[in-house]
């Protein structure tokens, strides 16, 4: 057998089998792409162990914890420790790390972590103008790039850019993605996410939107700012997932929850290690959320797609919430007092409201009056400088949640006052206005606007003087028609004493006070007005609940309810 052959024909196979000068150049890229991924990493790990080598001494957390999840716990201080200023050497280090990310991210603009990381530690350094500037230049991943265009616009304060871009994220996301972050099953109160996690990716949005609904901080600010302020979070996850953090401890659901539900630090300090979750040598790290912040979340009963509520439903300064929120603006919330009422106007509604607020710290005060139509869409009145008024929002359709918001950028004030109403179901066909609760003259109000101009700033009524209700009923016919109306005004304050001692015979039963009368009239265009003057002198000083009931002739009752506080004069 010739062996030449043989020969050629191995070195032909070889020759084949030798990589293409493109496959080689590839080959080369990834070897220098994970050579830099490498270092990128390693100066955010040095970076790290700086910051935490140059953290401040704390006295120690007494030993507090509200809340426990997993390795950690955390508690709420009402104010930021006196901490003192970040240290020279950490400053110089951050600026090293943001450079040579800079580098590394130019020679590999495609890299998420890069972009990410760049962007993170700018709004780490307080220059959220150049993180901003950064996460407009971000070439990586399309959806990753909105995504930190909104945590860079939510951090600068910029509610509406950081809302859209957050939603062109959502948008670019594949379905498994999109799923992980719209999850908020850390957010909610045991019995709902419970009820939540049952559920599939896909039946989950009624219970999403519901949440982030009444969530909303400012009705009238420009998107919803804890919204945003989530998935800010959940940006800082998946870095943290990714990275080395201050705590010095691995990532884990602990880690991510404790994130999710109250924020990342934006201060830092260190205590003597008193537990095992550090290693040997090592300090604890305390991380300090933003403060002040606040429960905007709503209570539980109001999760029901079904259930409506007054201000009760909400507890802003509640220390056990299961989440908690600093924007940016606001650093203290007032007391205001506000009626909030709905009449129909063809197939518009207007909204209706009469304010107080009695801080006398506001310096500036801008009132607004504003309404979700659901959890995308509101519409907001415009401002005044009032701190008593009253107003009134024309809208297309029914609101979902009504609020009356007055914010003091000066003093970082809020208030507000909300009201939630239920889906109206219709197939009545005579249906009543909420009541409007208003001071009488010589005349009842006639009709809205005499009612609205002489309305009771809140709830809040003198037993020495009559009391006026206004209400609008629709569906009457326009010739007119009797019905039947009935005023109940009930005691609902008893307390466990009162009621054990009546139950006793010990004290006076509450005894409700009941007004029936027929009532004739038409309708003009539909709308036919209504009021009456009630003397309430003989009540006991209390909170009361006011209930209006219509009977039409061969139609089912319909009513509408208020509360009162009676007050000694």
């Amino acid at each position: 057998m010739p062996l030449v052959p043989l020969v050629i024909a191995l070195q032909l196979q070889t020759a084949s089998l030798a990589p293409t000068p493109a496959a080689r150049l590839a080959a080369i890229e990834a070897a220098d792409s994970a050579r830099d991924a490498r270092r990128a990493r390693d100066a955010q790990a040095s970076f790290e162990r700086a910051r935490r080598s140059n953290l401040p001494w704390e006295g120690g957390s007494g030993g507090r914890c509200e809340v426990r999840l997993g390795r950690y716990c955390w508690w709420y201080d009402e104010t930021a420790p006196p901490l003192p200023p970040e240290n020279e050497a950490t400053t110089r280090r951050r600026a090293e790390l943001i450079a040579q990310l800079d580098t590394l991210a130019e020679l590999h603009p495609g890299d998420d972590w890069l972009a990410g990381m760049r962007v993170h530690y700018r709004v780490d350094a307080r220059r959220t103008d150049a993180a901003d500037t950064v996460a407009r230049g971000c070439r990586s991943t399309r959806w990753w790039c909105d995504a930190l265009l909104g945590y860079a616009a939510h951090v600068r304060g910029d509610a509406a850019l950081a809302d859209s871009a957050f939603a062109a994220a959502l948008a670019g996301m594949d379905e498994a993605t999109r799923c992980q972050w719209t999850d908020i099953h850390t957010l909610l109160p045991s019995d709902s996410r419970e009820r939540y996690e049952e559920l599939p990716c896909a039946d989950r949005a009624p219970m999403e939107r519901r949440y982030w609904l009444l969530g909303w901080p400012r009705l009238a600010a420009p998107a919803n700012e804890w919204r945003n302020e989530f998935f800010t979070r959940r940006v800082q996850a998946w870095l943290a997932e990714r990275s080395r953090t201050p705590h010095n401890l691995s990532w884990g659901k602990d880690a991510e929850e404790l994130l999710l539900r109250y924020g990342w630090p934006n201060v830092w300090g260190r205590v003597e290690q008193t537990g095992g979750t550090y290693a040997a040598g090592e300090p604890s790290v305390i991380g300090h959320d933003p403060s002040p912040s606040f429960a905007f979340a709503p209570q539980e009963a109001l999760l029901d797609s079904l259930a409506s509520g007054g201000d009760d439903g909400w507890d802003l300064r509640s220390r056990y919430g299961e989440s908690r929120f600093a924007p940016i603006h606001v650093r203290r919330i007032a007391p205001i007092s506000a009626q909030l009422a709905r009449f129909r106007r063809g197939d518009s509604v207007l909204v209706v409201a009469a304010y107080a607020t009695a801080d006398d710290s506001l310096a500036h005060p801008i009132s607004r009056l504003a309404a979700a139509l659901d959890d995308q869409h509101t519409v907001v009145g415009p401002p005044d400088s009032l701190r008593v008024g009253t107003t009134a929002l024309r809208l297309p359709s029914a609101p979902r949640l009504v609020g009356i918001e007055v914010t003091d950028t000066t003093t970082g004030t809020l208030a507000r006052r909300r009201m939630l109403f239920r889906p109206d179901t219709g197939g009545v066909r005579v249906a009543l206005s909420d009541l409007l609760l208003y001071r009488p003259g010589a005349e009842p109000a006639p009709v809205l606007d005499s009612a609205l101009a002489r309305a009771i700033p809140g709830d809040t009524v003198s037993r020495d003087r009559p009391l006026g209700i206004f209400w609008e009923t629709y569906g009457l016919a326009e010739g007119g028609e009797s019905v039947d109306v009935a005023v109940t005004v009930e005691r609902i304050d008893r307390s466990w004493f009162r009621s054990a001692r009546q139950r006793l015979g010990l004290g006076d039963q509450d005894t409700p006070l009941r007004i029936r009368w027929t009532d004739a009239r038409s309708a003009a265009s539909g709308v036919a007005p209504h009021a009456v003057s009630l003397d309430l002198g003989n009540l006991p000083g209390g909170r009361y609940r006011l209930t209006l009931t219509l009977t039409p002739d061969g139609a089912p009752a319909v009513a509408s309810t208020g509360e009162i506080e009676l007050r000694e004069p």
